[in-house]
């Protein structure tokens, strides 16, 4: 045995071996739930998640393209939003709050010679629900100040009557895969020669 300085016998340190701890898998207490949407969309699988709370899941927004959701190509360029609003087994159900247009799609439609005009209102549905709805009305050539104005308050109008006859659970299905814009068209093109109307968001106001 060593000696230190003095002489006298140097005492070993012992080392304590390390206590094992159980560790606790936390996956084990984990489960999958199915993301579900509401019965306008076939209530078709969202995706899916786990989580060891499913409350937690309450709230949470998923974001799907309409190409996905519906398999249509063309629709590519919307972006749909649903919330889950609650869970029943190991299902977590969502209801659609909104939607939007890419930015990249509408850079790509908008030309030189033609107007862009923009509109953005809150609008009132039939169960008293409120929808905040942007719409932009491209037309095929220029159009004066006085065009501008018509296009934009018959826009509002039409809307307005649209959605107040739609129950709120509705309203996406029929801004992305209905007949809300061509509606819209349909009152515009009197005024002036409309190329198109792109309804390029909508969100549920709570």
């Amino acid at each position: 045995m060593a000696k230190d300085k003095k002489g006298k016998k140097a005492e070993k340190t012992k080392i304590q071996p390390k206590k094992k701890t159980k560790t606790t898998d936390k996956w084990k207490k984990k489960t999958w739930y199915a993301i579900i949407a509401p019965e306008e969309f076939e209530r078709k699988q969202l995706g899916e998640t786990v989580v060891e709370k499913p409350e937690n899941l309450i709230g949470r927004v998923i974001n799907i393209t309409g190409r996905e959701l519906a398999n249509q190509p063309k629709k590519q360029h919307i972006q749909l939003k649903f919330k889950v609003k609650d869970i029943a087994a190991s299902k977590a159900n969502t209801e659609a709050i909104g939607h939007e247009v890419k930015d990249s799609y509408l850079k790509r439609i908008i030309r030189r010679r033609s107007s862009k005009i923009m509109t953005v209102q809150n609008y009132i549905t039939k169960d008293k629900k409120t929808y905040k709805i942007k719409i932009i009305i491209i037309t095929e050539n220029k159009a004066s100040r006085t065009q501008r104005t018509s296009l934009r308050k018959q826009t509002e109008e039409s809307t307005k009557k649209i959605i107040s006859e739609l129950d709120s659970r509705k309203v996406i299905d029929e801004i992305v895969f209905g007949t809300i814009p061509n509606k819209i068209y349909g009152n515009l093109k009197s005024i002036v020669p409309v190329k198109r109307i792109e309804i390029t968001k909508s969100s549920l106001v709570v």
